[in-house]
Formats: C-alpha cells, sequence, structure tokens
C-alpha cells in the first residue's frame, strides 16, 4: 500500500495538473473508514485568478492495490453514477476530479467534495428518538425517488440490467466454497432454496443503490446531506434497496445491533413510508421476500469475507464480530418467508 507521503506528492501533482496553478499545495490527509479501496479527506489550497488563497476540504478515492478493476473496485464507475445523479433528488458529494490516468496514482481514483454530515449508525453525534424518525422518513422518501428515475438514459453510465437470478447466480458463487466456516453459513443452503422458489413474478427495475443503510447516509438539518458508497449499485430489482434498509433495522436479526440506529423505525413502518411515495404496488409478500433476501445476501457476504479475513486475505477483523450474527440472517429470512 502507498504511504501517506507518496500519496501527498501524487495528489500534488494532480491538484496542479487539474487547477493550472502551479504552487498549490495538498495538506491535512486523513484516512477514512472503508471496505473497497482507500479513502481520505485532505485540504487543497489554490490561488484563484484574483490572486486570493482558497482552501478547500476534498476526498481522495483510490481503487484497492493488486484487484481487477471491476465491480466494488471500479472508482472510476461509482463517481460517474454519483455525476448521473447531479440535478435529482437523489443528493450526491460533487465529483470535481475522475480518472485512471496511471501517472497520478498507478489506478484508478476520484475526487469528490467533502460533505460534512453525520451518520445515523456508528456516527459521532447521537440523534434524539425524534430526529431518527425524521431523518428515517428522509431517507426512504429519498430512496423511492431514486427508484422513479428514468433509468435507462443512465443506462451506458450504471450498466445492463441485473435480474434477480443473476444477483442469487453472483451469490452462489460466494456460499459454494469448502473454505466457508460451517457454523457461519448455518441455514444458507435452505434459505436460497426457498427464496428461489417464491421469486417475486415482476419486480420493479430501476436505479439502485445497492448497499443503502444508515451509515451510507450523511444527514444534517433534518436532511439528507449526501448518499455516499455506490460500489453495488446497479440497475435491477429495486425493491433491494428497501429489503436492504428494513434489514439494518431489524434488531430481532442481530446479536451485536451497533449497525441499528436504537430509535429507527420497525421495517413494517419504512414500508409504510415507502408505498406513500411511489406510484408502483409494493405487497406485504414482497417486502417480505425482499428483507429476506436481504439477510441471505449479507449473510452470504459475511461468511466470505470472515473466510478471506481468517486466510490472510483480506484482514478485516470487524467480520468476526458482524459474523456473530450471520446464522441469524438465515433464520429470519426463512422466518419472513413463513
Amino acid at each position: 500500500m502507498a504511504s501517506e507521503a507518496d500519496i501527498i506528492s501524487h495528489l500534488t501533482a494532480l491538484a496542479r495538473a487539474e487547477t493550472g496553478d502551479a504552487q498549490a499545495q495538498v495538506g491535512m490527509l486523513t484516512a477514512l473508514p472503508g471496505h473497497a479501496g482507500q479513502s481520505y479527506s485532505f485540504e487543497l489550497e489554490e490561488r484563484t485568478s484574483t490572486g486570493t488563497v482558497a482552501r478547500e476540504k476534498l476526498v481522495l478515492r483510490l481503487a484497492p492495490e493488486g484487484v481487477r478493476i471491476a465491480g466494488p473496485a471500479d472508482v472510476v464507475r461509482q463517481a460517474r453514477i454519483m455525476q448521473s445523479l447531479v440535478g435529482t433528488r437523489v443528493p450526491v458529494p460533487p465529483i470535481k476530479w475522475v480518472g485512471d490516468d496511471p501517472r497520478w496514482f498507478r489506478r484508478p481514483y476520484f475526487v469528490a467534495g467533502f460533505v460534512g454530515g453525520d451518520k445515523l449508525a456508528l456516527g459521532e453525534r447521537t440523534f434524539s428518538r425524534e430526529d431518527q424518525h425524521v431523518l428515517a422518513r428522509a431517507t426512504v422518501e429519498m430512496l423511492a425517488d431514486l427508484h422513479a428515475l428514468p433509468w435507462e438514459p443512465r443506462r451506458h453510465v450504471w450498466g445492463d440490467p441485473l435480474t434477480l437470478a443473476d444477483e442469487m447466480a453472483r451469490l452462489d458463487t460466494l456460499l459454494d466454497r469448502p473454505t466457508l466456516d460451517a457454523k457461519v453459513v448455518g441455514r444458507a443452503p435452505e434459505l436460497r432454496e426457498r427464496l428461489r422458489t417464491t421469486f417475486p413474478p415482476d419486480p420493479r427495475v430501476g436505479c439502485l443503490h445497492g448497499d443503502l443503510q444508515w451509515s451510507n447516509c450523511l444527514y444534517g438539518k433534518g436532511s439528507v446531506l449526501a448518499v455516499i458508497d455506490w460500489e453495488l449499485s446497479q440497475i435491477g430489482a429495486v425493491l433491494i434497496d428497501l429489503g436492504w434498509l428494513c434489514f439494518f433495522s431489524d434488531r430481532e436479526t442481530w446479536v451485536n445491533t451497533e449497525l441499528v440506529p436504537e430509535h429507527v423505525p420497525e421495517p413494517d413502518e419504512l414500508a409504510e413510508i415507502y408505498r406513500s411515495r411511489v406510484a408502483w404496488l409494493v405487497t406485504e409478500a414482497d417486502v417480505r421476500w425482499f428483507r429476506a433476501f436481504a439477510g441471505y445476501r449479507f449473510g452470504v457476504i459475511t461468511a466470505f469475507n470472515l473466510m478471506l479475513h481468517r486466510r490472510g486475505k483480506r484482514p478485516d477483523p470487524t467480520w468476526e464480530d458482524i459474523a456473530l450474527s450471520a446464522p441469524r440472517m438465515f433464520e429470519r429470512g426463512l422466518q419472513l418467508l413463513g
């Protein structure tokens, strides 16, 4: 992994090339949390056309080193997706620079404006019960607005639509491995078969975030200031997002509940807010299926990432804690399907 001194050096060169200011300076580089690459906040100082000094706080996102640039590692795609949402009701960080020219970091990158909001989950600020309900409603309404966007004009950036069968097949490649911990996997194969035999017949297709949870939204002044971390975004069944948000609001799913804000509404209430905002039918059976699918999806991802951690391929001890809940995720999914 490149040192911070190297990153500052390359970032300074990039800033000078992009701004045209040969004296532009980069400082205050700070590593940010994340699993699908390296992220840093930093301060850019440059001279304007009038000769004054302007300072701006920005974020650098780099693709992970030594991996194929695809899926969650494709940071250029993530930046293009955020750019495709400018002017909509879905707030995103402003993208300043994006590219894959190897002379800067030897891997793809983007630079975005820093959004100074807080998170409902794992944030530094404690929100009251009333605040959490207000922000939860704003989140669900924003999600409905995302799903209502015309997806065809964005297809060249987002990619071709993926079916639920495609999603299940991708998860098969993670689950069908002898190296996974059988205790963590639990009843995942049983839940997989139940999901396959109860596919929703005609799911609504549109743009979806893919990882819409309380820690991927930045909040302030009673609203959603920005939605971040678009690594898993796609065109597909939009209720994947609603099921995912309900999953991260269901305390019965979790052993360690720190990812579930204490006072967010229950999943049924979130689903009702969503129904009131959209123009298409969302049945109880739809919501239950996609909630079960969310538990299956995250449980499989957890089992896979725990295996990578334990084998030293991608060390990240947080998966040890999350994995305590994985068997319950599969149990809860079966319960939701009846």
